[in-house]
Order: C-alpha cells, then sequence, then structure tokens
C-alpha cells in the first residue's frame, strides 16, 4: 500500500490548482522548501512525476490530472467522514440499528423515528423485528445491533433502562353491547370466540397471561400472526381480540374498550454496550411517544 499522506495529497491539490510552488506555500503558510520537498516524496512514492516544473511554474502530466481527480474525491470523502462522525457524537447524525418486537414496530415506533429524524434530518435507522421477546432479547445478546426496545428481558444486560408502560386493551366488533361501557370485564367475554396470535407470536404469551389471570380458558374462532389483523378481524364479528392500545389506528379506537382493571406492559431498552447520543436521542423520542407527550 502506497505511503502518502493527507497533508501530501492537500499540498500536491494546492499547487496543481494554484500552478505555482511559491503561490501555494504563500496560501498554505508553509516554507517553499517543505513544500517541494513533500511532493518530491510523493512522486517518489508514486513512481514518477506528477508535475512539470516550468520557469513560470508548474503544470499537470497525464498521471498528475488522474491523481489530481483522486486526490481531490480522497480529501472530500475524508471531510465528509469526518463532518458525518462529529454531528453522530453531537446525536444531529449518523445511524441507528436497533431491534424490537412486532407490535411495538407498527405501533410507537414510526411516531417515534418521524419526531427523532424531524430534528435529525440526515440520520438513519435500521430497525429489525421479531415474533417474540425471547427471539428479540436472543439477538442483542450476540451484539446484532446497537440496542433492543421490548419488555423486560430474562438475561442480565449491561444497560437496562425503563422507558414506561403500553396499556392492552380489548378490540370488539361494532355494535357490540360490550362497547356501551368505557371499561370491560373480561369475565364476561369469556364465553365467545376469540381472535388469537399464533403461539410463536409475543403477544401469545401476553394473552394467555391475562386469560390466565381472569381464570378464562379461551376457544379460538382464528389465529393470525399481525396485530393489525387481528384488530380488523376482531371488528368484522369474528371475536374480540387483546392488543396494545398504540397498535390501534385512530380512527377505530372507537372499537376498544380498556379492562376494569388496566394491564399495562412496562417496556425497556437494553444492550450490551453503551448507546450513542443519536441512540439517546431516539429513545427519548420513543419516551415521548409512549407517554403520550
Amino acid at each position: 500500500m502506497a505511503r502518502v499522506s493527507l497533508r501530501q495529497l492537500e499540498y500536491f491539490v494546492a499547487v496543481a490548482e494554484i500552478g505555482s510552488f511559491r503561490r501555494a506555500a504563500e496560501v498554505l503558510y508553509v516554507a517553499q522548501p517543505s513544500l517541494s520537498s513533500q511532493i518530491g516524496m510523493l512522486e517518489h512514492e508514486i513512481g514518477g512525476a506528477l508535475l512539470n516544473r516550468h520557469a513560470r511554474g508548474v503544470s499537470l502530466t497525464p498521471a498528475g490530472r488522474i491523481f489530481l481527480r483522486e486526490a481531490k474525491t480522497t480529501l472530500a470523502s475524508v471531510d465528509r467522514a469526518v463532518r458525518h462522525s462529529r454531528l453522530a457524537l453531537e446525536g444531529s447524525a449518523g445511524e441507528i440499528h436497533f431491534a424490537t418486537v412486532h407490535s411495538i414496530a407498527a405501533g410507537l415506533v414510526p411516531r417515534a423515528l418521524t419526531a427523532w429524524r424531524s430534528d435529525r434530518p440526515g440520520a438513519l435507522a435500521t430497525m429489525q423485528e421479531f415474533r417474540s421477546a425471547t427471539e428479540l432479547e436472543r439477538s442483542t445478546a450476540m451484539g446484532l445491533h446497537d440496542f433492543a426496545i421490548g419488555p423486560l428481558p430474562d438475561a442480565d444486560f449491561a444497560h437496562l433502562e425503563p422507558l414506561g408502560a403500553e396499556e392492552f386493551v380489548i378490540v370488539l366488533p361494532g355494535g357490540d353491547e360490550a362497547l356501551a361501557s368505557p371499561v370491560v370485564n373480561l369475565a364476561e367475554l369469556a364465553r365467545r370466540p376469540w381472535v388469537l396470535f399464533r403461539k410463536e407470536h409475543g403477544l401469545s404469551i401476553v394473552m394467555d397471561t391475562i386469560f390466565a389471570l381472569h381464570g378464562i380458558h379461551p376457544s379460538g374462532a382464528v389465529f393470525t400472526s399481525q396485530t393489525d389483523v387481528a384488530v380488523n378481524l376482531a371488528i368484522a364479528g369474528l371475536g374480540p381480540t387483546i392488543v396494545p392500545s398504540n397498535v390501534v389506528p385512530e380512527h377505530l379506537s372507537g372499537f376498544c374498550r380498556s379492562f376494569e382493571k388496566p394491564y399495562m406492559r412496562e417496556l425497556f431498552v437494553y444492550s450490551m454496550n453503551p448507546k450513542t447520543s443519536l441512540a439517546d436521542g431516539f429513545i427519548q423520542c420513543f419516551k415521548d411517544v409512549l407517554a403520550g407527550r
């Protein structure tokens, strides 16, 4: 690999564009002998002349014209890398890689990302969605992304922070008598067929927990692996379902009711390594959305 420094590239570009060692030295605030020496070392490393020396200045050789183009591209890339890295350290640009479960990705992340990018138009996000909290936790422990957002993990992570809680609601068909009350006694729906989630879906565990708390053994009318499909199936009359309130579109909120005793799920952000300031900015936006701010 050629041993060429950024300083040599800067010196060469200045001499080539100005057309004179003397004037380039003045612009660069370096001694002319030092500038000439650096260009000579550069040409030695390249293996040939990049500049034609004349009494009135310099001109580019064919190799010099190619080298000038590439040198300017390299310097621009380095400058861009420095600027973007500084912005990332400041939390205003860069990229985050995170993971979560499907229901959170559908319900909370879109609004959080919108708020986050509104102040950081140059920032990028890569998200990976998992069907269950178990899969999410396993992937995070392997270091496959910067951080995870989900229910409290079973394993210990170096960095764990509570974010707040999301409420689960019951979705009912239009005209259902249970919609007459602002809250629902789950026991009154015990004998109905339900829209349930497939066993590999994380919300299946949530529903099993809720039913167990109320001593209910539900029968399924249909099983699905998508939260939006579950909502639509319930509204269509196939049976009630249970989902986080944040996955229900606002225009369908009239089909939802809270439990008599609200059922909440605490959410956390966790990771193996410290988060960047850019990630911290996103987490704050997520907290705001979760809190309804």
